[in-house]
């Protein structure tokens, strides 16, 4: 069990950068003392990550996406289908064994996909049971369609293209909770990374700046300290930030006359790779949760997911909620794809930490390496996907 607690500094005294012994370091920053924490991030450390994602389940689109045609999509550079056959969700490399067609562009018939260039017809194992120009052929083994895991859980169609995943899929215990009112936030794209994506999420230091007025205030933007802690394979944390009450999610909880702030606890749990939850404790029983989880379209690309799931203000309108967190991800989208690289730093040294403040960033950046360097003890890597 992994534990870690670092109190906040005010003022920084000094940087200092190690490169002793060819490693790079991240610079800390502290009022009482200058630490260099070592890392071993580098552009081959960072390939490593994108080609071990593989091993793990990524989410692909809504559940509510999914009807009677397949859909595809885009996990880590490859194009997927998804689509449900004899009742089950099914994914494969959407590529037709005959002349590379996308066989999303098809249609099922009864419990097998049809591909619309030359009819050959496929499964729910992904194996060539119909070619249509030739039927009396014996049809070749090797005429299937590379098969992937999906499950659907969450709301979501989750993929992952491992002989078998590591983990299992992360829980949202809302999701089941009839007291909570779930709604789902449009996905949207973004130019960067997945990782960056999800560091973004649970970066408290910038909540006063980039969202001042809806998350904190930029006249209060302390972090308070907060301890970081490994449990199985999630990051955890706990935090208290006060929220103004001016917002259209803080406008309809029951709160105290002339109450100016809303104090709140919120308890972050990070899933490796890209899975963050968010339960956020409010007054009178009262709660607030965001599921958000991320999928790595390319290197330099990603696709969010997110649930808002409440157990107040079931009278007020959906719209809203979603209109709430689409400004803030707005807000956060010109930041982060301004940031460079797009994918986490090739080399850590060039960015700077505040001790404290960033540190469930150190720490998600350290895990990121370790399971890089856990995957490929289970089997190497899964290049094709």
């Amino acid at each position: 069990m992994y534990h870690a607690l670092l109190a906040m500094g005010s003022r920084p005294t000094s940087i200092e950068v190690d490169r002793s012994e060819g490693r790079s370091a991240m610079t800390v920053v502290d009022d009482r003392t200058t630490a260099a924490v070592p890392n071993e991030w580098t552009a081959e450390g960072e390939g490593r990550l994108y080609r071990s994602l593989g091993w793990y389940w990524h989410p692909v689109m809504y559940a509510s996406q999914l009807d009677d045609a397949p859909v595809q999509t885009t996990l880590l550079g490859r194009r997927v289908v998804v689509v449900r056959l004899a009742g089950e969700v099914r994914a494969f490399i959407d590529r037709c064994a005959h002349r590379g067609t996308a066989v999303s562009l098809g249609w099922v018939e009864g419990d097998c996909l049809r591909c619309p260039y030359h009819g050959w017809l496929y499964d729910d194992q992904g194996v060539c049971v119909e070619i249509p120009s030739r039927t009396d052929a014996v049809i070749s083994p090797r005429a299937r369609l590379e098969r992937l895991h999906a499950r659907e859980a969450n709301g979501l169609i989750y993929v992952c293209a491992a002989p078998e995943p590591r983990i299992d899929i992360p829980e949202f215990p809302e999701w089941s909770d009839d007291a909570f009112c779930k709604v789902a936030i449009p996905a949207y794209d973004w130019q960067a990374g997945a990782a960056r994506r999800t560091e973004n999420f649970v970066d408290f230091s910038h909540f006063a700046w980039v969202h001042d007025g809806v998350l904190a205030r930029r006249d209060q933007p302390l972090v308070p300290d907060h301890e970081v802690r490994r449990e199985g394979w999630e990051l955890r944390t706990r935090i208290v930030v006060d929220e103004p009450t001016n917002t259209s999610k803080t406008s309809t909880l029951e709160l105290e006359s002339g109450s100016t702030t809303v104090p709140g606890e919120r308890n972050y749990r990070i899933a490796l790779p890209f899975t963050v939850w968010i339960h956020q404790t409010l007054p009178a029983g009262q709660a607030f949760v965001l599921f958000m989880a991320c999928q790595p379209v390319g290197p330099k690309e990603c696709r969010t997911f997110t649930f808002v799931a409440r157990n107040f203000g079931l009278e007020a309108p959906d719209e809203s909620f979603i209109a709430h967190q689409q400004e803030i991800v707005e807000a956060d989208r010109v930041i982060a794809e301004s940031q460079l690289p797009e994918e986490l730093p090739t080399d850590l040294s060039e960015e700077m930490y505040v001790r404290g403040a960033d540190q469930i960033s150190v720490e998600y950046r350290r895990w990121l390496l370790e399971l890089v360097e856990e995957s490929e003890k289970a089997g190497g890597d899964v290049s094709d996907c």
